[in-house]
């Protein structure tokens, strides 16, 4: 009767769970930003001061909210070639979610401690590693056509490469900075989305 049991996992769940920790991780991101505890009386006139003492919580904040949204729809392109769901990327997958539900609390750490060089080197070692799983995914996906549902040319395998390097390759940027300035090293990450246009428009990628 065991023999029978098919060991593979249905792509739409691994998908389902993809999607909704994607999800939870971006929503608890949130619980970051902690209402300023004033009273009434103090609120009238320090309120707005006080929120803006936030802002490096609200940088961070908006940085991890877009790097996980950016990744979301990587994870989006990448498994539109996935056929069947094997041991494999079932593992790599695992690892990719467990850096996700990381993210808040690296977040969290690198928005309260922002000139604190271990706290924001904690958030690049996340996206670090995050976008090194990433590109594992792809590189196993492009070795195994066994698992996919068409082939993946040569030029959509680089240009995945190249998306999938992105992450990583700014994260060691944002690590080298720290040791300038370890609250402005958080700014790299803006490099993400003009490094995708340029992936784009040079690779022309169908995927």
């Amino acid at each position: 009767m065991d023999d029978q049991i098919d060991p593979k996992i249905s792509k739409n769940r691994l998908e389902a769970l993809v999607d909704g920790i994607f999800a939870f991780a971006m929503t608890l991101l949130v619980t970051g930003l902690v209402v300023p505890s004033l009273s009434k009386t103090e609120a009238k006139t320090r309120l707005a001061a006080s929120i803006i003492e936030m802002r490096s919580e609200f940088v961070s904040f908006l940085v991890a909210f877009f790097i996980l949204a950016s990744l979301w729809q990587m994870h989006h392109r990448q498994f539109r070639y996935v056929r069947v769901v094997d041991s494999v990327i079932m593992r790599i997958t695992l690892l990719i979610l467990a850096c996700v539900v990381l993210i808040p609390f690296t977040t969290n750490v690198s928005g309260d401690y922002s000139d604190v060089q271990i706290a924001v080197n904690l958030f690049h070692a996340n996206m670090f590693s995050l976008g090194l799983f990433f590109l594992v995914h792809w590189w196993y996906l492009t070795r195994t056509p066994d698992i996919t549902s068409v082939a993946i040319s040569s030029r959509d395998a680089l240009s995945g490469a190249y998306r999938s390097l992105i992450t990583p390759f700014i994260s060691v940027l944002g690590f080298a900075f720290s040791f300038i300035s370890p609250s402005w090293s958080m700014a790299v990450y803006l490099l993400i989305m003009p490094c995708i246009a340029i992936v784009k428009r040079y690779c022309h990628p169908t995927i």
